[in-house]
């Protein structure tokens, strides 16, 4: 039997097939910490919770929750995984507030339940990260940091007081490090979604 006091890091490490490449569950517990589980159906509702306390504060942070279902926004993207699931079994990934992250995925053997995780998105782990490995500027880490908002171009330019073609310039900057070929590459990128490339 495993140390019950084995972190989650080195669970997911001593099982990770590909030890010279850090999985998805190494990265996301490294940068935002251990997720709190649901498992959720289709339609939105909770059939399994986390035991940990906090879960729902988190959810709270997303939307009110009514009875024991998911708040809209989440429960959306659990149907859309259920309606059109990604190729391999992969997880649909999505910011669901400005500080949760949702993971979901199909549990094995079970088509109606799915797997829900959720994260404490830390923005500021993930910004530090990022500029250490793309070797990014302050402004280019102002940016990002409104990139991972969800803003346009036009509201970076409005609360960085910077021209609209000084952000588009930015954002070509960004992409170019990151090795992204859109906004949402690289937005999961930098928050240890995608791999970077080879």
């Amino acid at each position: 039997m495993k140390n019950s006091q084995m972190s989650v890091v080195q669970l997911f490490e001593e099982y990770d097939v590909a030890p010279n490449s850090a999985s998805f569950a190494i990265s996301q517990v490294r940068q935002h910490g251990t997720p709190f589980v649901l498992i959720v159906s289709p339609d939105g509702w909770i059939r399994g919770a986390d035991r940990r306390q906090g879960w729902r504060e988190l959810l709270e942070t997303v939307a009110p929750l009514r009875e024991n279902r998911l708040p809209e926004r989440l429960a959306a993207v659990v149907a859309r995984h259920w309606m059109s699931p990604p190729p391999d079994h992969a997880a649909t990934v999505t910011l669901v507030g400005e500080d949760a992250v949702a993971s979901v995925t199909g549990l094995e053997g079970c088509k109606d339940l799915f797997a829900c995780s959720i994260w404490h998105l830390r923005r500021d782990r993930a910004l530090e990260a990022a500029r250490r490995r793309y070797s990014l500027t302050n402004r280019e880490c102002e940016l990002l940091d409104r990139v991972l908002h969800g803003e346009s171009s036009a509201e970076i330019a409005r609360v960085l007081s910077i021209s609209l073609a000084t952000v588009e310039w930015h954002t070509k900057r960004l992409l170019l490090k990151t090795d992204s070929q859109n906004r949402t590459q690289m937005a999961t990128r930098v928050l240890g979604w995608l791999p970077d490339p080879a």
